[in-house]
């Protein structure tokens, strides 16, 4: 159902949620050129923050040295910035980095592919570890990284359970950090 057939439909004012189509229809016609980056999260349209140069510099860093960990690995994994994930009819987050099994053609990829996602969050830090996490979680996102600039260390989460992770750690920037659910993916934090 388009969201004009959802407001036709409506005989009492109720909040709704986009569809996929919807979200992409709205995309394709222009409706977010004045935003930096925007994503679909459960029917919610949500613009993300503008990224400045402590974030750009965590994203560059942590791309290059887990592309390089991707490339010694077996499995066709790599590392990707900023790609659109199909995950439901009312969801297509795009997070600062993915670690996947491939990269389609064209579109977004699909999230059965995704080994790991990486937020990196200087202003989003709440947000990456709450709304952001659950939604992850929920969706049975096997490993999540939150990196925090600001106390520069990076949450790592495993182990989803409803729409929480049951195991977590946090590293100090300078530690190696050990993927737990991507065996022998591991990357040096010395100079983040």
């Amino acid at each position: 159902m388009t969201v004009q057939e959802r407001i036709n439909g409506s005989t009492a004012p109720e909040p709704f949620r986009f569809t996929l189509r919807d979200y992409l229809l709205l995309s394709e016609s222009g409706a977010f050129n004045a935003y930096a980056k925007t994503e679909l999260i459960e029917g919610v349209i949500v613009a993300v923050n503008a990224q400045y140069s402590r974030h750009a510099r965590l994203q560059t860093a942590l791309l290059r040295r887990l592309a390089d960990a991707c490339d010694g690995l077996q499995g066709n994994l790599g590392a990707w910035v900023e790609v659109s994930i199909s995950m439901s009819d009312r969801s297509m987050p795009r997070p600062d980095i993915v670690v996947s099994h491939g990269l389609p053609d064209d579109g977004p990829v699909e999230f059965a592919s995704i080994a790991l996602i990486v937020e990196i969050a200087d202003l989003s830090l709440g947000y990456d570890l709450g709304d952001k996490l659950r939604f992850y979680a929920a969706a049975g996102l096997a490993e999540y990284w939150v990196v925090d600039g600001n106390a520069r260390v990076i949450h790592q989460m495993w182990e989803p359970v409803g729409d929480a992770y049951t195991e977590r750690r946090e590293m100090g920037f300078g530690e190696r950090i050990d993927a737990i659910t991507i065996e022998g993916l591991s990357i040096e934090t010395v100079s983040l």
